[in-house]
């Protein structure tokens, strides 16, 4: 099923499986639309969080998930979006989140040590550290500083930066 395709890089040998056992595993989250140096910056820092040896998960919201709570769509498809995240140096895994909007889900499926959330994600830090604290789930919750020059540090910035430079012409094809 393509919904459910999963980006795998430096797939693990059994021999390297146990181990990683030994080292943490870190869940990132976000839209990734239009990739800008605030994604790497967050995407780098999330990793540091786990320490040597640290494993990135990256879980990308689904295209629905973002018509939801931003009220219009990604510019990137979301399997776009997943591929893209895949290949970026600190990520070893990144995958679609769930159809509805399920910390819970997603925290017993990927187990991780420590989930990530970028300068901007204040409900979502609030409510993962909620259903963390109600499982009494051994994870640590880190919201990641901001970085990058304003405007250039959102997708949304780097939209309205290009709108506005977009060159115009009066004369019509």
């Amino acid at each position: 099923m393509l919904e459910a395709l999963l980006f795998l890089r430096n797939r693990p040998t059994p021999r390297a499986s146990e181990q990683m056992a030994q080292h943490k595993t870190v869940l990132a989250t976000g839209v990734f639309d239009i990739l800008h140096p605030g994604h790497i910056r967050f995407l780098e820092e999330s990793k540091k969080q786990g320490g040597p040896g640290a494993r990135l998960v990256v879980v990308i919201a689904r295209d629905k998930t973002v018509r939801d709570r931003k009220g219009h769509g990604p510019t990137l498809p979301e399997l776009d979006r997943v591929q893209i995240v895949s290949a970026l140096k600190p990520v070893n895994q990144a995958l679609l989140g769930h159809e509805r909007v399920d910390f819970l889900g997603i925290l017993q499926e990927l187990r991780p040590d420590i989930v990530c959330v970028g300068y901007d994600q204040n409900d979502i830090k609030k409510r993962v550290a909620k259903v963390v604290l109600e499982q009494n789930l051994p994870i640590r919750v880190v919201q990641i500083a901001k970085f990058g020059r304003n405007g250039l540090n959102s997708s949304t910035g780097v939209k309205k930066r290009i709108a506005k430079n977009w060159p115009r012409t009066s004369s019509s094809p």
